[in-house]
């Protein structure tokens, strides 16, 4: 194992480090740090030169870890993170959260997590940073977002359930069907309908219409949650989708004979939390056991 004195290295060199293990070499490297690769890799070869180790293999088309570039990574990541810290508490800067959200989680959810958090820590910069369950997870092992709101199959190991998403018929207010609190599928069966379409759900729904031999007359498709309730709103169709709060003019009706739902949690990183982490982990606790995971 390395024993490393990173006061003594350039904050600079760790992170075209870093780049280069992220983006695979030293060009895309160099155009994500904003530098020319002749730059890029001279502070590459200032680090290996303090370390008196070499922390790739360069080839003609990529840059491979080492390794001892790979016993160095784990380290260079959090030692990057912590000297970035001081580095701008030392500048008067805020101290800077950045959490990885799946998407298609409702927004309202970090709304209010992050509105929550401010009431207390006003002086936290958090950062919200949305994609699909792998690339978070990938995010949250490689230590580039701090924590993260995912589903549970898309979970580690640690995964602690907040809340839980239904799935629910939904129409403009305006429509007949908005005066029921509950609606079989086959009521659907000659609506114009939405179909969202790339979600998580929507093999269950489809197989579920097939089943029932419902043939939904398809109007719109739309892979964005957001598109699928302005259509709605607009009284161009309905539509299935999990319930939230919205400020679009329609209403949500539980489904008689479709019952799913979705677990949706934080997972965190093994590594001890900084203190102003550790605070916004806690309020989200504090937040979802007080509503015990409803809204």
């Amino acid at each position: 194992m390395f024993c490393i004195e990173f006061v003594y290295m350039e904050l600079q060199q760790i992170k075209y480090f870093l780049a280069v293990v992220d983006f695979g070499t030293f060009l895309a490297a160099s155009k994500q740090v904003h530098v020319t690769q002749p730059t890029l890799s001279a502070g590459i070869r200032k680090l290996e030169e303090s370390l008196n180790v070499t922390l790739f293999n360069r080839g003609s088309r990529s840059a491979t870890l080492t390794a001892a570039g790979d016993v160095f990574l784990a380290q260079a990541r959090q030692s990057y993170d912590q000297l970035r810290s001081i580095k701008s508490k030392l500048a008067d800067e805020p101290d800077r959260i950045v959490i990885g959200v799946l998407k298609n989680i409702h927004m309202d959810h970090i709304a209010e997590i992050v509105e929550v958090n401010r009431a207390t820590n006003p002086h936290i910069l958090i950062e919200v940073v949305v994609g699909s369950g792998d690339e978070i997870t990938k995010m949250l092992q490689e230590q580039k977002v701090d924590l993260i709101i995912t589903n549970d199959l898309n979970a580690s190991h640690d995964f602690t359930l907040l809340f839980e998403e239904h799935l629910s018929i939904v129409v403009p207010k305006r429509h007949p069907f908005a005066m029921y609190d509950e609606l079989a599928l086959k009521e659907l069966s000659n609506e114009p309908f939405i179909e969202r379409v790339k979600c998580g759900f929507w093999k269950e729904v489809n197989q579920a219409f097939q089943d029932q031999n419902i043939i939904p007359c398809n109007v719109f498709q739309a892979e964005n949650d957001e598109f699928v309730l302005s259509l709605v709103a607009a009284n161009l169709g309905v539509s299935i989708i999990t319930e939230r709060v919205t400020p679009y003019d329609v209403s949500f009706i539980r489904i008689k004979d479709l019952k799913i739902k979705r677990s949706i949690g934080i997972c965190v990183t093994p590594q001890p939390m900084a203190p102003h982490i550790q605070a916004l982990y806690t309020t989200i606790m504090e937040l979802y056991n007080s509503n015990n995971g409803k809204r």
